[in-house]
């Protein structure tokens, strides 16, 4: 039984048995449950051994037991022909590191009672405490020791050599060529650049950026930037969207086994021929060719700004659809033709957005302004707007009782649709003129279709004029003052 009371303890005795302990943990060694519970009464017994501690003496022999040991396996690592360095590295990090954790452990009572009271605090770095000690030499726990000291013995006399296999391995696999070492190796040699400092909060991953990830990003730049000039040259753009689209899947997959950065792909196969790309858009869209447009949205979107030039074409484009088919409207059934030529176009372009660039509210608002200017438009500034009066004639004809061809619940759909057109008219007061003549004939004529149909279509107006300036204000007070008139007519 471990006694807790301080007392005289001999250090070399004791650290001749922590020191084998400590070697058996970095290297996962088999240890009996016996020595493991001794060995941290042994840590205790020196940290509370009178008259004086021996915790400081304890916490400098581990660190010069840690370095020795990473400094003999960096001379280890570094003998290695470059085809077996990746694997050599990654075979002892995964034994040290997962020692480390272990020998936090161990040392817990050393971590608690010295190493914590020890630490600057906060406060002291931010307002100056009584110590001077900058950020580099703080006190680390013995688990922090030793990962701290396995990146500046390792890691670091290293980094050149483990980068530049690295990249080598990555370009192997954008080349699709078998890579000279296991993805979990080469996985788990990235992920000690940045595992190595998990302790340190505001800056785990500077190790990661400034030995790997700023040449990754230079070698990802050169190798897209060359790829894409030689693709152009031997492909149209639509072939080239499509080449640039299978990269951007490959370098997905890529990240999730190598966690290399994409944002220079970006820059160099899209951002870079951003021209290029947008000089192709009028086409696109004029012949509604789905899978360019589809391919060319994908790659735009990700650059800021990318897809202003689609955005305005397709609204062009809409507008002028619409206006073809609105134009040198003939016979009795105008006003239906108008509507529902109207509602044509907009399910038609409305399903595109949803379908190629997932309901973006760009192109929603691109379909929406092309859908003003259509409704709205005027031959000449002194010719009248027919938009209002054609809705009008063709609520009319749905809410009356000779509608022929249609069930209650066909008419009622019909109704419902027409309010994407009404939300789009400017002028709803003079909408609402007409549609008060036709409702108070239709009343006092006694040729409307239902009471419940006249007051759910107003409702229906009441809630579809959107945000526009002049709402449509037609009351339920309105349509009883009719029916009121209508009695006393036949009376």
């Amino acid at each position: 039984m471990m006694s807790l009371k301080p007392r005289a303890v001999a250090f070399d005795e004791k650290w001749e048995k922590i020191e084998e302990t400590v070697t058996l943990v970095l290297t996962l060694g088999a240890i009996k449950q016996k020595y493991w519970n001794e060995r941290f009464s042994d840590i205790y017994a020196l940290c509370v051994a009178h008259p004086d501690p021996l915790a400081d003496k304890l916490y400098l022999e581990t660190k010069s037991l840690l370095e020795n040991h990473v400094r003999d396996l960096c001379v280890k690592v570094s003998a290695q022909q470059d085809e077996n360095l990746l694997s050599e590295y990654y075979k002892h990090w995964l034994k040290y590191s997962t020692g480390a954790k272990n020998l936090n452990c161990l040392y817990s009572y050393l971590n608690n009672q010295y190493v914590q009271k020890t630490k600057m605090t906060e406060a002291d770095i931010m307002y100056g405490g009584t110590h001077s000690h900058d950020s580099g030499d703080r006190m680390l726990e013995i688990g922090e020791l030793g990962l701290d000291i396995w990146q500046r013995e390792l890691i670091i006399p290293l980094q050149n050599r483990l980068a530049a296999l690295l990249l080598a391995c990555i370009k192997q696999d954008r080349c699709n060529q078998n890579t000279d070492s296991p993805t979990t190796t080469i996985r788990g040699v990235i992920f000690s650049f940045i595992d190595v400092n998990m302790f340190k909060n505001k800056s785990s991953l500077e190790l990661f950026e400034n030995v790997f990830e700023k040449a990754l990003i230079l070698e990802t730049g050169e190798f897209y930037s060359s790829e894409a000039s030689a693709i152009l040259q031997e492909c149209d753009v639509s072939q080239y969207m499509e080449k640039v689209i299978n990269r951007l899947s490959e370098e997905k997959l890529r990240a999730t086994k190598f966690l290399p950065p994409r944002r220079r792909f970006k820059t160099k196969m899209i951002a870079d021929h951003l021209a290029t790309l947008h000089a192709e858009a009028p086409a696109m869209v004029a012949q509604e060719n789905t899978r360019d447009l589809g391919n060319m949205y994908k790659l735009l979107k990700t650059v800021h700004g990318g897809v202003s030039v689609m955005v305005k074409q397709l609204q062009e484009h809409i507008k002028q659809k619409g206006l073809q088919a609105t134009n040198n409207l003939k016979g009795d059934n105008v006003p239906a033709q108008f509507v529902e030529s109207l509602l044509k176009v907009h399910q038609k372009y409305m399903d595109m957005i949803k379908n190629l660039f997932s309901n973006d509210q760009q192109f929603v608002g691109a379909l929406d302004k092309a859908f003003e200017s259509v409704i709205n438009h005027r031959v000449t500034s002194r010719n009248i707007c027919k938009s209002p009066e054609l809705l009008a004639k063709y609520c009319d004809s749905l809410l009356k009782k000779s509608t022929k061809g249609l069930n209650e619940s066909e008419v009622d759909d019909k109704l419902a649709q027409s309010i994407t057109i009404f939300k789009y008219i400017d002028d709803k007061d003079v909408f609402q003129k007409f549609y008060s003549r036709h409702l108070a004939k239709r009343l006092i004529q006694q040729q409307s279709h239902s009471m419940d149909s006249e007051e759910a279509m107003i409702n229906k107006l009441k809630g579809g004029g959107g945000n526009k300036k002049k709402p449509f204000k037609f009351t339920k007070y309105r349509v009883n003052n009719y029916r009121s008139k209508l009695d006393a007519m036949t009376k």
